[in-house]
């Protein structure tokens, strides 16, 4: 009796075991693997960093992979060759990729200021002294390469004739071309410019500064792939809000974070770093702003007419959005 007892004990212990086991390999199976791209180490990134760092999209049954392509025009690419489904670029590429055809769309948009500066030698004091010298860009239809043709636009400043514009790469690239002297002036965000304040070199102009509306980076992908994988999508968008939350909530981690990412460690950059993007930039709930993106189809539709023909609600589904908002899930990200 005693060992028919064991045998029975051992044999629920067995099955306890392979339950186990296969509850486990069946979660693991459900762990949707997910590649995600981001164009820049500036803090427009921070939600993006944070969220994958506090481990919110495994959370969610994400395996999220982040890869550094410099250039969101370079991540279009990599989008529509369906080797990127999901990444963190801003309206201008959305836009000129959506021209060409794609079905780019934004689903949240933390970045509603632009964060870039216009960086530049001493020797440039106002905005004529720009004529006839070289800036730098990333890539050409990038979040930067639009707001300073914009704000030449605004000086009366012809890009490409009166001043040359050159692709530099990346933004480590341009502060590397502005420590150089290989370039006279170029567009950086925080932490970059000031790290560009630090080797003595002039702010410009600050673009957050002049009182546009400007939809920077969020959240992107195309539309075929929402469709097809809305739950992937819905449970990003809520790994995704909740380190937006963990963000503006919870500094000393934040810091840590950008620290890791844009590998720098100043403290008082990584400080104006935070306090721009956490605190002043983005919003609690980060609905892109129609106003912002419409400033940016009027400036392509003056060299390209077709964006006439697109309206901002063309460009963004905020459907997952909605949801997580109406149903107070947001709200109690910040309740905690």
């Amino acid at each position: 009796m005693s060992q028919h007892r064991t045998f029975r004990a051992r044999g629920r212990a067995l099955l306890l075991a392979i339950t186990l086991l296969t509850l486990s390999s069946l979660a693991h199976a459900q762990t949707i693997k997910l590649t995600v791209a981001y164009p820049t180490t500036v803090g427009s990134m921070g939600a993006l960093w944070v969220t994958k760092d506090a481990g919110l999209f495994e959370k969610y049954g994400l395996d999220v992979t982040l890869i550094y392509i410099a250039g969101s025009s370079r991540i279009v690419q990599s989008m529509l060759a369906r080797e990127v489904p999901v990444a963190e670029i801003a309206i201008p590429a959305v836009v000129q990729a959506n021209l060409a055809g794609a079905d780019l769309v934004m689903l949240a948009g933390p970045n509603h200021k632009p964060g870039q500066k216009l960086m530049v030698k001493p020797a440039i004091k106002r905005s004529e002294d720009i004529k006839g010298k070289k800036l730098g860009v990333t890539r050409f239809g990038t979040s930067d390469d639009f707001l300073l043709r914009y704000l030449l636009n605004q000086w009366r400043i012809q890009p490409d004739r009166e001043v040359a514009l050159l692709q530099m790469g990346g933004s480590p690239e341009i502060l590397a071309g502005l420590a150089s002297g290989g370039i006279d002036g170029g567009v950086l965000s925080s932490p970059l410019n000031l790290q560009a304040q630090k080797l003595g070199l002039n702010l410009l102009v600050d673009l957050s500064a002049i009182g546009v509306d400007y939809q920077g980076a969020g959240v992107v992908t195309t539309r075929s792939y929402m469709r097809d994988h809305a739950e992937t999508m819905r449970s990003y968008l809520k790994a995704y809000m909740e380190g937006l939350a963990r963000l503006k909530s919870d500094k000393g981690f934040s810091l840590k974070v950008l620290a890791k990412y844009s590998r720098i460690t100043d403290r008082e950059m990584l400080e104006e770093t935070y306090r721009h993007y956490a605190v002043n930039v983005m919003p609690r709930v980060p609905y892109p702003t129609i106003k912002g993106i419409q400033l940016v189809l009027d400036e392509i539709a003056s060299r390209n007419p077709k964006a006439r023909e697109i309206s901002p609600s063309n460009l963004i589904d905020t459907g997952f959005l909605n949801e997580l908002d109406s149903s107070g899930f947001i709200k109690r990200l910040y309740e905690k």
